[in-house]
């Protein structure tokens, strides 16, 4: 249903419904077809596996590996290794009973950060017997089955950083409800700005089917409190901007005609004039959502700032949540918010469901101890009345 635009799909005993040979429901084939590796040696072999933009991996990956090999080796010293990223995940020795049919299942170690983009290589050391070791020739071998797999646990990234963008934006691999406050009377300077924000973005989604409205007006409350917002313009020519001011991280001074000074920069009058800035804003409208604010004094400084965001390798110079941009392009990468994250109870979650056998442990203690103190204490009492009922008899 990604596929198009039709209001209704007609499915037949026909319709072609296979699914991909890339990837179902997280789990992503290496090859498609029997991948061969010949000769003695070290022998490896590198697939890429591609999450989707606004995924990264979680803890619970795992490489399920199936593979065969030739019987004519030296099985004391064969054997195979899976990395991820050139980190080791475990190896296997190969042996002659099994070279018909091999596997190897290993998991990624908690806490290994892999992104949305990563490799996963497989070794062979193929030893041959006696000392014929020329790579010249066709064995021995082995061969890795298209059946060999990783299943990716992933989830969504949750930071209010540039480290994140344009992901708070996506949401599926399509457009994640996004409202486009622009000024009500469009110059040229502003189609080149929306221009820039919509060249990443739109690379990210991979589909048309999510929800994207512009607006030339502040739209509803309600409007905003369920979209993530992107303003652009001035303060003068979208009333949005000068609505905002008193949220943005830096601000335009009470004439708005110039950002002034703050606790991250100091900004000279003139110089004010001439800045650009976008803006990663927790919404003022709803906690959980994210709002970008491309702005300056002037549309020509709005511009300067939105040429920071438009591509992959210009963004990635920045951690923060607020860039500067002057006419000279010197640019500048700040952060604000000391609590990244958009949705705290996520953060919470995640922390629980990673520590969870901890959590389980550290409940068990606290159990125990307040069973070994119940304990004490019913002694303790046992024996006062004990004591009290010997003084009695006396």
């Amino acid at each position: 249903m990604n596929e198009t635009n039709q209001s209704a799909e007609t499915i037949t005993s026909s319709t072609d419904t296979d699914s991909s040979s890339l990837h179902d429901n997280e789990k992503y084939k290496l090859t498609s077809s029997p991948d061969v590796v010949t000769g003695s040696g070290h022998r490896t072999t590198t697939y890429q596996i591609s999450l989707p933009n606004d995924r990264s991996n979680a803890d619970g990956s795992k490489v399920k590996l199936h593979f065969k090999y030739s019987k004519n080796m030296d099985f004391k010293n064969s054997l195979v290794t899976v990395y991820v990223n050139n980190t080791t995940l475990g190896s296997k020795k190969l042996t002659k009973s099994h070279a018909d049919g091999d596997e190897l299942t290993v998991d990624v170690p908690r806490g290994t950060a892999l992104g949305n983009s990563f490799t996963v290589q497989v070794a062979f050391d193929l030893e041959t017997n006696g000392n014929d070791n020329s790579d010249n020739s066709n064995t021995p071998w082995a061969q890795v089955e298209p059946s060999s797999r990783m299943i990716v646990k992933s989830e969504r990234s949750n930071d209010l950083l540039y480290t994140n963008y344009p992901t708070l934006f996506i949401k599926h691999q399509t457009y994640n409800n996004i409202a486009v406050v622009l000024p009500k009377r469009l110059s040229s300077v502003d189609y080149q700005t929306l221009t820039n924000v919509f060249n990443l973005i739109g690379s990210f989604a991979k589909s048309n089917t999510g929800n994207i409205q512009f607006y030339t007006h502040k739209p509803s409350n309600k409007v905003l409190a369920n979209s993530n917002v992107i303003v652009i313009g001035t303060p003068k020519s979208n009333k949005m901007i000068k609505d905002l001011n008193k949220d943005l991280y830096f601000k335009f001074s009470k004439n708005l005609t110039r950002i002034v000074s703050n606790e991250k920069l100091s900004i000279e009058k003139n110089y004010g004039t001439q800045v650009g800035t976008a803006q990663l804003l927790r919404s003022p409208y709803n906690k959980r959502r994210g709002m970008l604010v491309v702005t300056g004094a002037s549309n020509q400084a709005a511009y300067l700032a939105s040429t920071q965001i438009n591509f992959q390798k210009n963004i990635e110079q920045y951690s923060g949540d607020a860039i500067v941009v002057d006419q000279n392009n010197n640019h500048y990468g700040y952060r604000f918010k000391k609590d990244k994250a958009i949705n705290e109870s996520l953060v919470k979650k995640r922390f629980f469901d990673s520590n969870s056998q901890i959590i389980l442990y550290l409940g068990l203690i606290v159990l125990a101890l307040v069973a070994l103190c119940a304990v004490v204490i019913l002694i303790l009492k046992k024996q006062s009345l004990l004591n009290g009922g010997h003084k009695h008899e006396k």
